[in-house]
C-alpha cells in the first residue's frame, strides 16, 4: 500500500538525500569507456615493446654483432662431444625441463582446486539460506561476498553508501546482509540501493530502508528522476509480522529481498514481511548498502553480506 503515515513519509523524504552522491559515487566508479581507454593504453605500449630488435643496438641504430675473427677463434678452440655424449646431454634437459613443467602444472592444479573447495565452502551456507526464500539456488550464480562494512554518518539529512563491486550489474537477483545498527533516532535508518542507473542528475532506482522508528519498520522506496514516488513506496510494519525483529540500538537483524522482474518480496530475519510490484519497472542496474540520517547520528555495520544472480 502507498505510504500515508506521518513517519513514514518523513523515512521516504529523507531518501532524497542519496540522490546526487551516489550519482557521483558510480561515475567515480568508471565505466565501459574507461576501461577500453587502458586496454588501448596497454596494447599500445605492448606494440611498443614487441616491435623493437632483438639484438643489442649501437650507435647509428646498427645492431652490433661479433667480429668474424672472433667467431673463427672460437670455433678453432672449441672441441665438440661426440654424438653419444651430446645426445645424452639433450636429452637429460629436455627431462629436467619436462619435470619442471610437469611440477609447474600440478602446482596449479592443486591451486585451482583449493580455490574451487573455498567458493564451494563459501556459498553453502548461501545456497542454504536461498532455500528459505524459495529461490532454486542452481540458478544462477554468485555475484559477490562482500567484506564488513561500516556505515557511519553524521549531521542533518546525511546519508553515506559504498559498494566495492559496482561493476556488478543486478537484474534479477537476491540481496542479504546482517545488519547491526546504532542511530540516534528512529527516523534513520540502513539498507540497500537497488538497480540504480547511476544518472548522477536524476536517479532511476529502488531503495530498501530498515529503520528503528516506532519499534522497526521496513520502508520501500521508488524514486523517479530524483524523486521520490510515495505512490509507488510503501512502508511495512516490520515488527508486527517478524517476532525475531529487533529494533533496539545495537541489535543485528538480516534483511533480505528478493527482486524477481518487477517484483520485490523482503524478508527480515526470514520471514517474509513484504511483496512489493512498483508500476514503474528498471530491469537492472547497481546495488549498494546505503544508512540515512535524519539528525544526530546514524552507524550500520553490514556483515555476511552477498549477491546472488538469477538467471545467469
Amino acid at each position: 500500500m502507498p505510504v500515508q503515515d506521518g513517519m513514514a513519509r518523513r523515512v521516504m523524504a529523507l531518501a532524497l538525500a542519496v540522490v546526487a552522491g551516489l550519482g557521483l559515487l558510480l561515475v567515480a566508479c568508471g565505466g565501459a569507456d574507461a576501461g577500453e581507454a587502458n586496454q588501448a593504453a596497454t596494447a599500445t605500449a605492448l606494440a611498443a615493446r614487441l616491435g623493437g630488435g632483438g639484438g643489442e643496438t649501437g650507435e647509428g641504430g646498427e645492431t652490433a654483432v661479433s667480429s668474424t675473427d672472433s667467431t673463427a677463434t672460437d670455433n678453432a678452440t672449441s672441441t665438440p662431444l661426440p654424438p653419444s655424449e651430446n645426445l645424452q646431454a639433450v636429452q637429460a634437459t629436455a627431462t629436467a625441463r619436462a619435470l619442471e613443467a610437469e611440477a609447474a602444472q600440478a602446482a596449479a592444479a592443486d591451486a585451482a582446486n583449493a580455490n574451487a573447495a573455498a567458493t564451494a565452502a563459501a556459498e553453502e551456507p548461501i545456497r542454504a539460506e536461498l532455500a528459505t526464500y524459495g529461490v532454486d539456488s542452481s540458478v544462477g550464480r554468485l555475484g559477490w561476498i562482500h567484506p564488513p562494512e561500516l556505515l557511519d554518518v553524521e549531521g542533518y539529512m546525511g546519508y553515506t553508501y559504498t559498494n566495492r563491486f559496482l561493476a556488478t550489474v543486478a537484474r534479477d537477483f537476491v540481496i542479504s546482509a546482517d545488519i547491526t545498527w546504532n542511530t540516534q533516532f528512529g527516523t534513520t535508518g540502513c539498507g540497500f540501493v537497488l538497480r540504480t542507473d547511476g544518472n548522477e542528475e536524476s536517479l532511476n532506482q529502488y531503495m530498501v530502508i530498515a529503520t528503528r522508528g516506532a519499534q522497526g519498520h521496513v520502508g520501500f522506496v521508488t524514486m523517479i528522476d530524483g524523486e521520490v514516488d510515495l505512490d509507488q513506496s510503501q512502508d511495512i510494519y516490520a515488527n508486527g509480522i517478524d517476532p525475531l525483529f529487533d529494533w533496539q540500538n545495537d541489535s543485528t537483524n538480516k534483511i533480505a529481498v528478493v527482486g524477481r522482474g518487477g517484483t520485490f518480496t523482503i524478508y527480515t530475519n526470514g520471514t517474509e514481511i513484504g511483496q512489493i510490484t512498483p508500476e514503474t519497472v528498471y530491469e537492472k542496474g547497481f546495488v549498494a548498502f546505503v544508512a540515512l540520517n535524519e539528525s544526530g547520528y546514524t552507524r550500520c555495520q553490514y556483515d555476511n553480506a552477498w549477491l546472488w544472480l538469477l538467471n545467469e
